[in-house]
Order: structure tokens, then C-alpha cells, then sequence
């Protein structure tokens, strides 16, 4: 028994096969170190911009694909070609267009997928991601981060959560699979916040969620917040409630993309509690069936 929706299960059932998502890096940058929003970033994220999976920018996006697929050859015949790296949308509609054209290089190709900021997407970029859908599956990703205004100050996310609804009301009218970041381990937030990011989620009619826990790298701001003992994570016991929560609330029909995820190799001073990966993955599905829980338990909250 499958205790929530999973990516995998869910391409399976369109393709048949596994398929594998590709990170690039095509060089964009972001409005928050730009100096259009600010310079410093988001307090958590590192001079790469999440992009540490990639091979980086300096390889050309077709070299990054080919690298990619080899890597991944043993595995997948078919790929996701995912835009990782900073602000995926931050850049002229000609630009962008090819960019996207450039990386859609290769006929193993199925799903086009753009990671962005909920405050960087004008109609006319949404217009542009969704003339792919005729030859492409296509996701967009929204870093929502946390539903709570105070935590998205306090992080420096320079966008409020009205200008992420916003977002993915017009994604939706797009026809577009919207994806949402969360992170649910904020010191800040509070289970009623993680809860009403399960509930908000599902009421948005959004078609899939991302998950990990708070990263505190070297060379961040919240790095520096950490060594000084100005926050300080919450409990290994807590996050798992968290995480368990978010997914009881959750509406069964959105699909998890990912439910944790790896740290950097480097510069990590905490994160998901000195596990790998795969350990904490277990840890959170043996935990799932030890409480005999299930995504959408508590999916009886919208007045539909």
C-alpha cells in the first residue's frame, strides 16, 4: 500500500516507464541578488541558487543534457528536463524561449519543468511555458516556502503568498501542472502553519508539492544566523509530525514530487539531522505505516 501519492507511481501510470528528471543550470540569476528585490537572496539559499544537483553553467545547456542523460542512461529512457538553478522565468519572453528551445535537445525528452519565484511570471512568460504543453508534459514550480507572512520577512523571500496564489490561479487558467515548494521545519512557523499549507495547497487546486527540511549552509545568511545562535532548528521528532501532518491534510489527488531531499555535499552545518537521504526517506515511510496515516486522512475541509 502506497501512503501517498508518488511521482514515480504517477509517471508510470502516463509513460509506462520510469522517468528521470534532469537538473540544469542555464545561467539565470534572480531579483533577489540582482539588486531589482535585493542582493543578499534568500537567507537559506547558496551562491548557487539550489543548484548544487547540476553540472553548473559552465557547460552549455546541450552539453548539461547529454551529460545528464548519460549519467541516468542505466536507469530511464525517458527524462524530465528540469530548470533548477535561481529564477527559471527571469529573463525576456525571446530569451527564455530559447533557452527552453535549447535544452529540449533530445527525443528521450517527455516533460518540460521550470522552477521560479511566484512573483516573476507576467502573463506573457506564462503564455510562452504553455505553448509546450502540445509537445510536452510542462510543470511549473512555485518556491512558496511558507504560508505565514512573518516567516517569509524573517527569511527575506521578497514576495508575499498573495503574489504565489496569484501565481498559480493564472498557471491554472494556463492549463498548466503547477508544483509547490515547501519547506515545513521553519523555527518560526508553527503546525497550524504547516497545516495550512496542506489546506491552501489543496484548495488551489494545485497538481503537485515538494518537500524538504530547512537547510543551514556556509557562507548563507541563515549560516551566519546559526553560528550565532540566533535560530536553532527544531526537533528530528518534530519534523517528522510535521511532515506527517502536511500529508494527512494534503488532498489525495495532488502528486508528491518530493517528499525529502539530499543537502548539498558541501558546507552543510545542519540538515535533515546528519541523514542521507534515502535513511530519512525510509525513516518517514515506516513511520507513515507505524501510525497506519495516509495522505488526505484529514481531507474533508473544503466545502465542495
Amino acid at each position: 500500500m502506497e501512503r501517498y501519492n508518488k511521482l514515480s507511481t504517477y509517471l508510470k501510470g502516463l509513460y509506462g516507464q520510469r522517468v528521470q528528471r534532469i537538473s540544469i543550470d542555464a545561467g539565470f540569476s534572480c531579483p533577489n541578488r540582482s539588486g531589482e528585490k535585493g542582493n543578499e537572496g534568500c537567507y537559506f539559499c547558496d551562491a548557487t541558487g539550489s543548484g548544487f544537483a547540476s553540472f553548473g553553467s559552465g557547460y552549455s545547456i546541450q552539453q548539461q543534457v547529454s551529460l545528464m542523460m548519460q549519467k541516468y542512461s542505466n536507469r530511464a529512457e525517458k527524462f524530465i528536463l528540469y530548470f533548477q538553478s535561481n529564477t527559471n522565468t527571469y529573463a525576456s519572453v525571446p530569451k527564455l524561449k530559447e533557452i527552453y528551445d535549447s535544452g529540449l535537445c533530445d527525443d528521450r525528452i517527455v516533460i518540460l519543468d521550470i522552477s521560479t519565484r511566484p512573483d516573476c511570471v507576467k502573463d506573457e512568460v506564462l503564455e510562452l511555458i504553455s505553448s509546450y504543453k502540445d509537445r510536452y508534459g510542462v510543470f511549473i514550480e512555485y518556491g512558496a516556502e511558507s504560508v505565514n507572512p512573518n516567516t517569509l520577512k524573517k527569511f527575506n523571500r521578497r514576495h508575499t503568498y498573495a503574489e504565489y496564489i496569484d501565481a498559480v490561479i493564472r498557471s491554472n487558467k494556463k492549463g498548466l501542472d503547477v508544483v509547490t515548494h515547501f519547506i515545513v521545519d521553519f523555527p518560526c512557523d508553527s503546525y497550524d502553519d504547516v497545516i495550512e499549507m496542506a489546506k491552501s495547497s489543496s484548495a488551489l487546486g494545485i497538481s503537485g508539492v515538494k518537500l524538504h527540511s530547512l537547510y543551514y549552509l556556509e557562507n548563507t545568511e541563515l549560516g551566519r544566523m546559526y553560528k550565532q545562535k540566533e535560530i536553532t532548528p527544531i526537533r528530528f521528532e518534530e519534523y517528522i509530525d510535521r511532515l506527517i501532518l502536511f500529508l494527512e491534510y494534503l488532498d489525495p489527488a495532488i502528486v508528491v514530487h518530493r517528499l525529502v531531499s539530499e543537502p548539498p555535499s558541501e558546507g552543510v552545518m545542519h540538515g535533515n539531522w546528519g541523514m542521507k537521504k534515502l535513511e530519512l526517506f525510509n525513516y518517514v515511510e515506516k513511520e507513515l505505516e507505524r501510525r497506519n496515516t495516509y495522505q488526505g486522512k484529514y481531507y474533508h475541509y473544503l466545502n465542495r
